[in-house]
């Protein structure tokens, strides 16, 4: 197991370097020996699919180039300069989030490739408008943000979205990972709040789509999503949950993908689905105190869901979902568990 973590290590090693953690080889093997007599089976599937969906501080500086050049295309400007003055890029998460971080990379990257900055545009008046963020897996953050964002108004008095229907502003939401469940729910927000409309002024830019629609043809269904052939425990855990909404999403059909090109083959998917799932209800039951409604073995979600947690893969070089399966993050004092990726103020 020993290569298999090392070359697992070469995806991942700059995971949280910023922050002073250094991951090893050691630490992967240690983290994987917990599943046991399934622990090779585990490491070859991750080392399968980590590097399908971990973005490197390295890569993400890239991606953030390739949204750039999008726009700069996308809004037919001949250069860099004019497009970065007529340029807001939005800065409403909290100072540790990721929307920071990304705008740090960004101004990084104006400095090196093109020798520009849009921190010395920011007092120019502005007609482009861009929400930059890792990953939209429920939806419910960059949601909150743009119905506060489209609900303001500028100096004059004119509200943002009234600004974006009369295409006087241009908004744009440039993201490395999307849900499309959870970019459906938020899009049918956006047009309740204000009007059916918004939903054709406002552009949408990802590089990595999760196709986790159950309800829509022709899915990836690039997550952990299990089958309903499972055990009693299983089966009673989904049943004891007390919520109402989506049951019948809390199952894959057996049938789907139609072609399984995320993990290495469809009987493998299903046992990993599975172990995934064991493991986070096992998880959940080293919790002591009162659980909250919204952890489930699959991840975090709306705790009106009747389903076993998003089941997201999607992984960054400062941070990995909530959203994603309790074995890769989960890291309590006093539990028997060491996550994958350890993260703070979680759990």
């Amino acid at each position: 197991m020993k290569a298999i973590a090392d070359k697992l290590l070469e995806t991942i090693k700059d995971y949280r370097n910023d922050d002073g953690v250094f991951l090893d080889s050691d630490h992967i093997i240690n983290w994987v020996n917990q599943f046991g007599e399934d622990a090779e089976f585990i490491l070859n599937e991750v080392s399968h699919i980590i590097p399908q969906v971990y973005v490197s501080k390295e890569k993400a500086k890239k991606l953030i180039d390739s949204h750039i050049e999008t726009l700069i295309k996308e809004f037919k400007y001949p250069g860099i300069s004019q497009f970065l003055i007529d340029t807001e890029f939005l800065d409403l998460q909290l100072p540790h989030k990721s929307q920071p971080a990304i705008l740090n990379i960004l101004e990084t990257l104006l400095n090196e490739k093109y020798g520009e900055s849009y921190l010395q545009y920011k007092t120019y008046p502005k007609v482009n408008f861009v929400y930059f963020d890792d990953i939209l897996a429920s939806g419910s953050t960059i949601g909150n943000h743009l119905v506060q964002w489209l609900g303001a108004t500028n100096s004059e008095n004119v509200s943002n979205v009234e600004n974006v229907l009369k295409d006087n502003y241009r908004l744009s939401i440039n993201l490395f990972g999307l849900h499309n469940w959870g970019q459906s729910f938020q899009k049918y927000r956006l047009m309740k709040t204000f009007e059916d409309k918004i939903d054709r002024k406002i552009l949408w830019f990802s590089n990595y789509q999760i196709q986790n629609h159950a309800k829509l043809n022709n899915q990836s269904l690039n997550v952990a999503f299990p089958t309903d052939e499972q055990p009693t425990n299983v089966k009673s855990y989904l049943a004891n949950l007390i919520a109402e909404k989506y049951e019948d999403y809390a199952y894959r059909k057996p049938n789907l993908p139609a072609s399984e090109r995320f993990f290495t083959s469809a009987e493998n998917r299903v046992r990993y689905e599975n172990i995934l799932l064991q493991k986070g209800i096992s998880i959940i039951e080293m919790i002591q105190s009162e659980i909250k409604p919204n952890i489930r073995p699959l991840g975090l979600i709306n705790p009106s869901y009747k389903t076993f947690g998003l089941g997201t893969h999607f992984f960054t070089w400062r941070n990995i979902p909530n959203n994603s399966p309790l074995v890769f993050w989960w890291g309590v004092s006093g539990h028997d568990w060491i996550p994958l990726f350890p993260v703070t103020n979680r759990g």
